[in-house]
């Protein structure tokens, strides 16, 4: 009897340290899985926090070589160029089709001369309405903008020819304003067809002559 009382406890005593060990085990084992997660969840953000910066960091580099891009296509050109390249190049066009594109540009040809004319040039000074021209039943409107010199007044238009003269240009499919000092020369392109505007320095004091020509592109 006594021997067999012995034995019953002994086996408790195992159960009960087998069934202690199972629990520290599962324990164990679940604060080990929660870690794990944890750290896995950490990782997954750490990737995505990186996968963002990469593509910042790659977006920041396409428009830095954009830039350089335009700035070697563009060095002598106005803002308005380099912004239309620019975009071009960021959405994929490659840089030797822009300048492919630019090399097929030719002048423009077959011109034909379709009107000339004597407008006054406005100042701070003289605003008066010769200083606007319609042309074409108003297809195309003219004003011619500069900078007074000491013989302007209220009543006779003179300007400051040493000054860049600004042209505000108002057509059917839009506006453009350009400057330049005399002579110079605008452009109002089409798809097929492009008209000149040449302004040189006229006879009358205080005005410019603008020479307008149609041209058919190559």
């Amino acid at each position: 009897m006594r021997s067999y009382i012995s034995l019953l406890l002994r086996v408790l005593v195992v159960g009960g340290v087998l069934w202690l060990g199972w629990l520290w085990g599962h324990a164990e084992t679940g604060s080990l899985r929660a870690e794990a997660e944890r750290t896995l969840y950490e990782n997954n953000q750490q990737i995505t926090e990186l996968s963002t910066e990469v593509q910042r960091l790659e977006m920041e580099l396409a428009e830095a070589r954009a830039k350089n891009k335009v700035d070697e296509l563009a060095q002598d050109n106005d803002a308005e160029l380099k912004a239309l390249v620019t975009k071009k190049i960021a959405r994929g066009v490659a840089p030797a089709q822009i300048i492919h594109a630019i090399q097929k540009l030719g002048r423009p040809s077959n011109c034909r001369q379709l009107d000339s004319r004597n407008i006054a040039v406005a100042t701070p000074i003289y605003g008066g309405p010769e200083s606007k021209a319609a042309l074409f039943d108003g297809g195309l409107n003219l004003h011619v903008e500069g900078e007074a010199d000491r013989k302007s007044s209220r009543e006779v238009p003179s300007f400051d020819r040493k000054m860049p003269l600004t042209v505000r240009m108002a057509f059917l499919n839009g506006q453009k304003v350009t400057q330049g000092t005399l002579p110079f020369r605008a452009m109002i392109p089409a798809e097929e067809w492009v008209l000149l505007l040449d302004f040189a320095e006229s006879s009358l004091h205080g005005y410019v002559t603008v020479t307008i020509s149609s041209c058919t592109q190559r």
